[in-house]
């Protein structure tokens, strides 16, 4: 059975340093409720927390804040009228097309020197003038950033044009393991290039949820290049 008197305290304390980073109109008690279904649903976890940690509530509170971020940011995003996707400052959408075009570059690890000295190393084309180039160089130090694994599948995938299933077939794994490592590849660029403070997205919004407009949103369509 779960120690109450350990637990509630815990509660209590996570609810009130994640609410502390949204606005006061989220409502305390939502978020402690929200947080007694996390333990339901993580029982065993919490049980075994309570029995085995020196100090359970040193371990069990940064779960409980985690787990009230997560509900708070989903309950904001719906009451300001944006999408979860949208804190990152590149969308999924928009690293797919960027890692097209600098792994088509010749030298592509040299965006992130161009955009510092303004000299591209390669002959001018659309995709690299103005305010482009800041993004290729952004994305592309993210890149090196990534381990070996991730970085080798981006290079197959953006700079060979390897498909999903010619990459499957060289690393002895399915098309769906690849599919699912080139996912995890892009987000991890994606978190690496960080977050929209959200206090942005809530600017002239009034707590209420608002409709959001699709019109200058980028189709979400990814190129597979099995044809």
């Amino acid at each position: 059975m779960l120690n109450y008197e350990l637990v509630t305290p815990a509660v209590d304390r996570a609810a009130e340093i994640a609410l502390s980073k949204f606005p006061a109109h989220h409502d305390i008690s939502d978020v402690k409720q929200e947080l007694w279904v996390w333990i339901m649903e993580n029982k065993n976890t919490v049980s075994r927390v309570l029995v085995e940690a020196d100090y359970p509530a040193a371990v069990l509170e940064p779960l409980l804040v985690k787990a009230a971020n997560k509900y708070l940011k989903k309950e904001d995003a719906a009451a300001y009228g944006y999408d979860e996707e949208d804190v990152f400052h590149f969308s999924v959408d928009l690293i797919k097309s960027i890692l097209e075009v600098v792994f088509i570059h010749e030298d592509w690890q040299s965006f992130a020197q161009a955009a510092l000295d303004g000299m591209p190393r390669a002959k001018a084309e659309p995709a690299t003038a103005g305010n482009n180039l800041a993004s290729y160089a952004d994305v592309s130090r993210a890149i090196t950033s990534l381990p070996e694994e991730q970085y080798n599948l981006l290079v197959w995938r953006y700079k060979y044009r390897q498909t999903f299933a010619q990459i499957a077939a060289e690393t002895g794994v399915t098309r769906q393991a690849v599919q699912q490592r080139h996912e995890g590849a892009v987000k991890a660029i994606q978190r690496a290039l960080g977050q929209v403070g959200l206090s942005d997205f809530r600017t002239g919004y009034d707590g209420r949820t608002e409709p959001r407009s699709n019109a200058s949103g980028q189709a979400r369509v990814e190129r597979d290049y099995e044809g």
